[in-house]
């Protein structure tokens, strides 16, 4: 395991550090990427395009490629020494020996044009000074004029000369560095595609889209004066312009073979980092939560590409529960950015797709999906739009296999738990909107006291209020009403461990809530459902009671430790009309 993983067994995780030196210079636990730079050093392509979901390690990576090829004044070669990259012929010859554009987009989020505008003129207006001012005497008149423009553009009464001047900044940097040093410049764009998307959330999209397009084209095609230029983005946006104009680059997608290992843990390096915790006997559990993901899709089939996939954890996620205390993994990753475009793709869909959207729930397969590579934000405008594109870039759904009949078709599902843990989340928040915390606490209490007829009272007041008729089509009502019941319950989780569907004695139980070991007064719930006509309601919710004792779905709770009464709820349902019976088992 050592030779295979060169990262130290140091006292601390890297929450929140994105800078390489740092994360070394702190002697934090880290896991060794450095052969990432081989893979961009010795690839033909000129310009490469890396997309992976958020917090999957990309502004780290870029920052390790920026101290590993530029020339400085402070040698950074201590950074690399004892890493895997400096035991491949020639590359510590070539460590510190190029000038590097380094620009992250990563927090421009601001809602409005102006004040996104304002922070990119920031940006750019830094990396030209720290740059340019160190070889200020080299510069020629022309050159030390248009520098004088950029760092005192407030002075400037001529707006569009400003916005010339900024387009122009990135490209500027390397023509005057190869003339007056002679070297070519390596550019570094990290998160590209963060403004674009935040523009399109707050309705200036195609201020954005026309600044980006020719910022990202005059600095990377055509420009002889760029040695090679790494990207990384959530997202492909070809279609929009960005992307098609840059003359081909490389583009590496969760579909593509290359980098399959460099972004996000590998199954053997979380068994490392699980192994300096201390933690190993949760690596199931870990696995449930955090895995999931495939990176090089289009090459698990065929044994000559297999090597060029990889299956990958959350790196985020296994960072935060490590270095937490040692208790049951949690959602990390999906709490860190905004569910918006989220929210809307879900709330928009189809009744095709959100019938889909409850298999994914269910931790189900879509089978025969295409996944178009260039998605286009503006296309998310159309309501039937099929949402599969922009949830499988971003990290909501991950592929498992594919077929090719003159194109691609995916077989998808859900990551893991957490993002499962997500989708619920998303499902209650919809329903607070329609009523107060307050309804739903007393919803929750009459369940976990065993009170019946509030319970159903209250059941019923929520069905009746928050699905409309083809939420809850009655060749489907069975389902439909377990996966509304699934949201009603979602923020249980932090007292409960809350299963749909799993396997639990002869058969699969809807619904069961087994209490933490923390939580122990609180009684275990078993939930099943029925449908049929009103004159049948009674029969089919004891006949849900009958079927939850006579298959034994006691017997997980038996096996979780747990020895305490459980509260068996028969729901029966017609349209909107319920009947709840509660038995409880000693």
């Amino acid at each position: 395991m050592g030779e295979n993983l060169k990262a130290e067994r140091l006292p601390s995780f890297p929450i929140g550090v994105d800078d390489y030196k740092e994360m070394i210079d702190k002697k934090c636990i880290y896991i060794d990427k450095t052969l990432l730079i081989k893979e961009f050093w010795k690839d033909d392509a000129k310009v490469i395009l890396v997309t992976r979901p958020r917090r999957f390690g990309k502004t780290i990576t870029l920052s390790m490629l920026r101290y590993f090829f530029e020339k400085s004044e402070e040698s950074n070669t201590y950074l690399f020494e004892k890493s895997k990259i400096w035991q491949e012929e020639g590359f510590s010859k070539i460590q510190g020996t190029f000038p590097v554009i380094f620009i992250s987009f990563k927090d421009i989020k601001y809602n409005t044009w102006e004040k996104s505008y304002a922070k990119l003129k920031d940006l750019l207006k830094n990396e030209v000074d720290r740059i340019i001012t160190p070889i200020l005497n080299k510069l020629i008149p022309s050159e030390r004029l248009k520098y004088d423009e950029i760092m005192n553009f407030t002075q400037s009464a001529d707006e569009s000369r400003i916005l010339i001047n900024f387009i122009s900044s990135l490209k500027f940097i390397t023509q005057v560095y190869e003339r007056a040093c002679g070297s070519k410049t390596i550019i570094l764009i990290d998160e590209y595609d963060t403004p674009i998307t935040c523009s399109y959330e707050n309705k200036f999209y195609d201020d954005m889209i026309e600044f980006m397009r020719n910022l990202l084209s005059e600095c990377l095609k055509d420009n002889t004066h760029l040695q090679k230029g790494f990207m990384t983005g959530v997202v492909r946006t070809a279609k929009d312009g960005i992307i098609s104009g840059l003359n081909n680059p490389k583009i590496c997608t969760m579909l593509d073979g290359g980098f399959a290992d460099k972004f996000g843990f590998t199954e053997e390096e979380v068994h490392y980092l699980l192994q300096i915790a201390n933690r190993l006997e949760q690596k199931n559990k870990v696995k449930d939560w955090y895995n999931g993901y495939i990176a090089g899709v289009k090459c698990l089939s065929d044994p000559d590409t297999a090597h060029l996939s990889s299956r990958v954890y959350n790196p985020w996620s296994i960072l935060n529960y490590l270095a937490g205390p040692a208790k049951r993994p949690e959602t990390y990753w999906a709490n860190t950015g905004s569910t918006l475009l989220l929210e809307r793709l879900i709330s928009e869909a189809n009744q095709e797709t959100q019938d889909e959207l409850r298999l994914l729930l269910e931790g189900k397969y879509l089978k025969n999906k295409v996944i178009n590579e260039d998605v286009i934000l503006l296309d998310l405008d159309q309501k039937q739009h099929e949402p599969w594109s922009f949830l499988f870039f971003a990290g909501y759904i991950t592929a498992v296999d594919y077929t090719f009949k003159n194109k691609y078709y995916y077989k998808l599902k859900t990551p893991n738990k957490e993002i499962l843990e997500l989708y619920k989340k998303l499902a209650l928040n919809a329903i607070n909107k329609k009523f107060s915390p307050l309804q739903l606490r007393d919803l929750h209490q009459a369940l976990l006291d065993g009170n019946v007829c509030k319970f159903s009272e209250l059941l019923e007041l929520f069905v009746q209020t928050f699905c409309s008729s083809h939420d809850l089509r009655h060749s489907d009502l069975e389902r439909s009403l377990h996966l509304f019941v699934l949201g009603l319950l979602a923020s249980l989780s932090e007292s409960y461990t809350i299963d749909s569907n799993l396997e639990t004695g002869k058969e699969r139980c809807d619904i069961m809530l087994c209490p933490h070991f923390s939580n122990s007064q609180a009684k275990g719930i078993l939930i099943e459902f029925k449908k049929g006509g009103k004159k049948e309601l009674e029969a089919l919710a004891n006949e849900a009671i009958l079927q939850i004792k006579e298959n034994s779905y006691q017997t997980r709770f038996r096996k979780l430790k747990y020895q305490g009464p459980i509260l068996c709820y028969g729901i029966a349902s017609y349209k909107k009309e319920l009947l709840v019976k509660l038995e409880t088992i000693f």
